[in-house]
């Protein structure tokens, strides 16, 4: 499928009322934490590449802080999209992944 068909089904299916939407994986909690405070910490400063940066370079820098990280810090993260795993299951129960 092409790209531009790719983006076309994503906006449909996010339109579609009886579609539910995926738990999130650790990495990905981890990335939404990244970076809120990456963005936020930027704010009030100059605008250049640095200091607002793309989400792009966002998802880049933060999968390389993601491989620095301590496994206990992992493990928190773990933990945190297991909960959200349950919570999922508990709202959606018949949910089951459709690529």
């Amino acid at each position: 499928m092409a790209p531009s068909s790719d983006r076309r089904a994503q906006r449909n299916r996010s339109r579609d009322p009886s579609w539910i939407p995926r738990p999130r994986n650790a990495f990905i909690i981890f990335r939404c934490e990244y970076s809120r405070e990456h963005t936020q910490s930027a704010q009030g400063q100059e605008r250049d590449k640095f200091t607002n940066p793309t989400a792009k370079s966002l998802s880049k820098r933060a999968a390389e802080a993601w491989k620095q990280i301590s496994g206990a810090e992992k493990d928190r993260y773990k933990l945190l999209a297991e909960r959200e795993r349950e919570e999922h299951a508990r709202l959606y129960p018949s949910y089951r992944f459709r690529p």
